[in-house]
């Protein structure tokens, strides 16, 4: 149960400039649409100031914010963000009343009324768990009403740290060793062979391990996504939307750095940043090119993974500011079929195709998948599950569906299709 707001609080407290860069932060997601952490990151950059603990103040106040955002603007009567992020001060010990007043903030008084008289049976099941009434109701309709609210629910918490062992490099037993000698303890992941979880958010920069290349930071899900494209050494493989590239790192770590391996994007900049990362983890046969570069020939790849831009409804639990956003679903839908059409011209006679994304939403994935291979006869869908039992993963189904409340990975699809 939160703390009552009239009562005086933990030794926890917000200084007058972590209430402020908090404030601002949360404003800039609100108004601007700014991503949380490219703000708080650049904020962090310029005010070197701050320490850890200052830094962790302000990050909890706003993504407590983010992640309960419906019903606060409920209670509050408004979206204002230092109404909001006083609420979030009273309700996690960051501050009581007379503290909010000394911060500057003039409606703690009425704030902590509010909070105080607030009946929480007047939510809807949709402001409760902080989905857009859209969204949930297409859950209920999809997976059934408890289904839906505990998938909602688990949504709203913190995703783990999860991380990928880099074969070339090192083995997960190795990898865990060297990460308990740094004084964390990673346990393997349930499903991804390769993978670790921590019980604690760490700065991955400072571990030896991660500058030696031996980890990498990737969801279980992402991990598992790539496990599907099935790379063996030798192959000619492309990544059709690398994006930040840990796919692309996992494929070629899969294929013992031998072959040949394209990782595309639209846009190059991210594609230059995953160069150090490349270099970190000791791959040599990555190219990276623009998308449709005219040197990629087509009918020429044994595999082509596409992870299709998408709602990112999966990744709430990273990203949760990413539930404001206006969602056109059929343009969306649009999109990702033409980008799987052009992708798969890459893919040889016998060849794979892997469709992806990390959309928990059936008009992004089976939709697509469906008129897909109702317009190229040409390629037959093949059985997800049969691919990684392949491997030793035991997650059947003809199609990979990933549900954080389900699998405690993000919410991912993945479908599997061969060239005739």
């Amino acid at each position: 149960m939160p703390p009552n707001p009239g009562e005086a609080m933990s030794a926890r407290r917000l200084y007058p400039p972590q209430w402020r860069l908090a404030c601002a932060t949360l404003e800039a997601v609100l108004r601007a649409g700014a991503a949380a952490d490219h703000r708080l990151h650049a904020a962090f950059r310029e005010q070197r100031n701050m320490g850890s603990r200052d830094r962790a103040a302000v990050t909890a106040l706003v993504y407590g914010v983010l992640r309960d955002l419906r019903r606060l603007q409920r209670i509050a009567g408004c979206s204002d963000a230092n109404a909001l992020c006083a609420l979030q001060a009273l309700e996690s010990g960051y501050a009581d009343v007379p503290h909010l007043a000394a911060l500057g903030f003039a409606g703690a008084e009425a704030m902590a009324h509010r909070l105080r008289v607030f009946d929480p049976a007047a939510l809807t099941p949709a402001e409760r768990y902080n989905v857009p009434d859209a969204i949930y109701a297409y859950w209920q309709a999809e997976l059934g009403a408890d289904a839906a609210a505990a998938l909602a629910q688990d949504l709203q918490r913190q995703a783990p740290v999860d991380l990928r062992v880099n074969a070339l490099r090192a083995t997960r037993e190795q990898a865990q060793r060297a990460l308990a000698a740094s004084g964390l303890a990673a346990m393997p992941t349930p499903y991804a062979p390769l993978g670790l979880r921590l019980h604690r958010r760490v700065s991955l920069t400072a571990l030896t391990a991660y500058r030696d290349g031996w980890i990498e930071p990737q969801d279980e899900g992402s991990q598992l996504l790539a496990l599907l494209v099935a790379a063996r050494p030798g192959e000619r493989i492309v990544d059709y939307c690398a994006g930040a590239g840990g796919k692309t790192l996992a494929l070629a770590a899969q294929m013992q750095d031998r072959g040949t391996l394209v990782a595309m994007d639209i846009d190059v900049g991210r594609l230059e940043r995953l160069k150090p990362r490349l270099q970190r983890a000791g791959v040599r046969i990555v190219s990276l090119l623009p998308v449709d570069a005219a040197q990629v020939r087509v009918a020429d790849f044994d595999a082509v993974l596409v992870d299709a831009p998408c709602s990112g409804t999966g990744t709430w639990r990273r990203q949760p500011e990413a539930r404001l956003k206006a969602l056109d679903l059929d343009a969306l839908a649009r999109q990702q079929y033409e980008i799987l059409a052009r992708a798969a011209r890459l893919v040889r006679p016998g060849g794979r195709l892997v469709y992806a994304t990390c959309s928990l939403l059936r008009a992004e994935n089976d939709a697509v998948v469906e008129r897909f291979c109702a317009r190229h006869p040409d390629f037959l869908e093949e059985d997800a599950g049969a691919v990684l039992a392949a491997q030793g993963i035991a997650l059947p189904g003809r199609r990979l569906r990933l549900y954080p409340h389900v699998h405690g990975t993000d919410g991912f699809f993945g479908a599997c299709l061969r060239r005739r």
